[in-house]
């Protein structure tokens, strides 16, 4: 009898040990899931927002088909945010959703293959033991057990019921609810996806377009938005390794260029705010007013010729206002060098020849990742890729320059700018996007031609301090990539003091310095937050 009782109180303990090991395992699994936030910034906040995010969204756990679709999408979630941030250094925003629907399948496959061997090397040590979570919360016979569990998982949904019925009563929008909740992961992801179905539906809506101050300064404009090059390996800039910048040399006497601080450091959030010169999160429902508005209003004939992608699930932002607002839109075919866009602005350039204002927009692939593969073998002068890149990029400048220059009796300029740089391999794995330095620092151009400098001398000359004082003290840099559109829309006829316009903040106001900035101040540490604190249209 002893023994029986005995043995039955092993049993009885090893079946509590047995359900609390299993409620132990559970509630791991399904924390583990929630631990992308920590990865990012290990601080004890993220802690808190991951713990409490499994919590209120324990709910999922009383239903097993429930349990394993959130599971499941818990990891896809994971894998987004993870894989996003280690390329940019931010959490998946609406620009997040233009790079993931605008981009082809040959452009993401580029994107994956120049990843950096490191940052994958993270993202793997979440994202295994997540699948493994998942298939261990798949596979477990029941979820939340006892009493408790079941009280927790049921209080989760009343809590979500209550939030969702204020919301309602109160008359918010979902993009307003979900702000109020924006701490649980990964509500944020939601949030941002309807602030970028906002701003897609605003990019169609044309606000009223205020006539020019005065007449164009120019009667033909080249405005050239490069890809992926770093002001760092500029020639013109100081750059002291390879001469990137060689075909450029003979263009000197009309030549101002300078480095500029990016407002981000990928298409997605750049390409908007050189086409706007605005944050993408002022705009209204009334639509925004780009460059190539004021230059039709200004009375040009406004034409894209494009060697981005424009295959994608969705149209990129920049795709889509460059065509909505274009009288002619040419996309190149993937893989094309951008040395095709010169036989189609030859052609462009011949209606100027016939006296009709022309503005012409081309939208480079410059240096985009994998940079071995954006010039011909010709351009293969050096061992760095990425240096080889920009020898071409700067050659392109120089022939379309030419072509400016072979229109006798028109005033011509050309006006160039990166989206972004690159993080150099020294950070880890070869040149790919990031989050250093030199992914924020990138080449401005303006060029004009003789007649164009001639008539408006008084403003050439006031942007010849501009170039020479660009670098502060410090190494920082006192204009920003608002230079852009300030410039252009100057060009066209709308009067703004152009250096203030493309002004940075909290920038020494004296003394220069020289550039590149010093190894010291240019190594791979995280530049995000500063560009936020000098840029006015940087993501907050």
């Amino acid at each position: 009898m002893n023994v029986s009782r005995e043995g039955l109180q092993r049993a009885q303990q090893s079946g509590a040990s047995a359900t609390w090991l299993q409620r132990g395992s559970t509630a791991w699994a399904w924390l583990w899931l929630f631990l992308p936030l920590l990865w990012m910034w290990p601080i004890a906040r993220s802690a808190e927002n991951a713990a409490l995010s499994a919590l209120l969204l324990c709910g999922c756990l009383l239903w097993r088909p429930v349990a394993r679709v959130a599971a499941c999408a818990l990891v896809l979630i994971g894998a987004c945010y993870l894989g996003y941030f280690y390329a940019v250094r931010s959490e998946p925003d609406e620009f997040f959703w233009y790079s993931l629907l605008g981009a082809s399948a040959s452009e993401a496959w580029e994107y994956a293959t120049s990843y950096r061997v490191q940052d994958l090397a993270i993202v793997l040590t979440w994202l295994l033991p997540a699948v493994a979570a998942a298939a261990y919360l798949w596979r477990a016979p029941r979820l939340l057990q006892g009493r408790m569990g079941r009280g927790l998982g049921w209080l989760s949904l009343a809590i979500w019921a209550l939030f969702a019925g204020t919301s309602i009563t109160k008359g918010y929008s979902l993009e307003a609810a979900l702000r109020r909740v924006e701490r649980v992961y990964p509500m944020a992801m939601w949030e941002s996806h309807i602030r970028y179905t906002h701003a897609s539906s605003a990019i169609y809506q044309i606000p009223e377009v205020p006539a020019p101050a005065h007449a164009a300064m120019a009667d033909v404009v080249v405005v050239v938005i490069g890809e992926s090059a770093s002001a760092q390996r500029w020639s013109l800039l100081g750059y002291q390794g390879n001469e990137t910048n060689a075909a450029l040399q003979p263009w000197s006497e009309g030549l101002l260029a300078l480095p500029v601080t990016s407002n981000g450091n990928n298409t997605g959030k750049t390409v908007p705010v050189l086409l706007t010169g605005q944050k993408m999160r002022q705009l209204s429902d009334g639509g925004m007013l780009t460059y190539l508005d004021t230059a039709r209003k200004a009375g040009f004939r406004v034409e894209t010729l494009s060697n981005q992608s424009a295959s994608g699930m969705d149209l990129s932002f920049a795709n889509a206002a460059l065509r909505q607002r274009s009288d002619l839109f040419v996309n190149l075919q993937d893989g094309e060098y951008d040395g095709a866009l010169s036989p189609l602005l030859a052609k462009s350039l011949e209606q100027a020849a016939a006296g009709k204002p022309l503005l012409v927009t081309l939208h480079m692939y410059g240096s985009h990742p994998r940079v071995a593969k954006r010039y011909p073998a010709a351009f293969a002068l050096w061992d760095d890729p990425y240096d080889n890149s920009i020898a071409y990029s700067s050659s392109l400048l120089a022939d379309w320059m030419a072509q400016l220059e072979a229109l006798k009796g028109l005033r011509t300029a050309l006006v160039y700018v990166s989206d972004h740089g690159q993080n150099f391999p020294q950070c880890g794995g070869s040149y790919t996007h990031g989050s250093a330095r030199s992914a924020y620092e990138v080449p401005f151009m303006l060029w004009g031609n003789a007649a164009l400098r001639t008539q408006h001398a008084a403003w050439w000359a006031q942007l010849q301090p501009v170039a020479r004082h660009a670098v502060a003290e410090d190494g920082d840099l006192r204009q920003t990539n608002l230079l852009f559109p300030a410039t252009i829309n100057s060009l066209l006829g709308y009067p703004n003091a152009v250096a203030a316009e493309g002004a940075a903040r909290q920038v020494a106001l004296t003394g220069d310095g020289s550039y590149p900035p010093p190894a010291q101040s240019n190594g791979c540490a995280d530049w995000s937050a500063h560009v936020e604190r000098q840029h006015p249209a940087a993501e907050l």
